[in-house]
């Protein structure tokens, strides 16, 4: 009985050892931090700036085959349209990033989730002293209620980029000899953000 109970205690305290070990919920939020933050946008170089007037020869301007892309943003209530010139709105004017360009909907990503950090059984090179693998759901921060305009949902083949719906990862993360805290060392983690708008010629 004494054995039994000495084993038992000892397997305890492996185990909470182990678990220990593990990183936890904001050490994973911390090393993925960069990969989740920056804004997602609906973007085209035609957005580049406005008001926009479209012309039937594209050595003149923005070809006037892009009229559905322009008109999708008025139906989400970011354009005007007068004639064939399209102004931003009050609301437009928010949404706008010359840098994009184009309009952001959503300021970023966050962990929905961590659903399981297990040991990496893989070897990760001699620089690496402990990894884990790590399933998480990852969701889209708020999207902007103009970006849900079902207009918009058809100028895209990644519809789903407009969602809030979480998605499920598995990343690799580690412990680096001869560095602080926890780091991603995942090469394929990769979150497609934001929505390009293809230009009609």
């Amino acid at each position: 009985m004494r054995l039994n109970a000495m084993a038992l205690a000892t397997a305890s305290a492996l185990l909470l050892t182990a678990c220990s070990d593990s990183p936890s919920d904001t050490d994973i939020q911390t090393a993925l931090q960069t990969r989740l933050q920056g804004p997602a946008c609906i973007s085209a170089p035609m957005f580049k700036s406005f008001p926009v007037t479209l012309s039937e020869s594209f050595s003149a301007g923005v070809s006037s085959g892009n009229a559905p892309a322009f008109d999708a943003l008025v139906d989400a209530g970011l354009l005007a349209k007068s004639d064939k010139t399209y102004s931003l709105t009050e609301s437009g004017r928010t949404a706008y990033t010359e840098q994009a360009p184009g309009f952001c909907y959503s300021q970023g990503y966050e962990i929905a989730k961590i659903k399981d950090i297990s040991p990496n059984p893989d070897p990760m090179g001699a620089a690496v002293d402990k990894s884990w693998v790590v399933t998480l759901d990852i969701r889209q921060m708020p999207v902007a209620a103009w970006a849900k305009t079902p207009a918009l949902a058809k100028l895209t083949r990644h519809p789903e980029n407009l969602s809030e719906a979480p998605k499920t990862y598995h990343v690799t993360v580690g412990r680096v000899k001869g560095e602080q805290g926890l780091q991603l060392i995942d090469p394929r983690f990769f979150i497609m953000r934001g929505v390009s708008v293809s230009q009609g010629f």
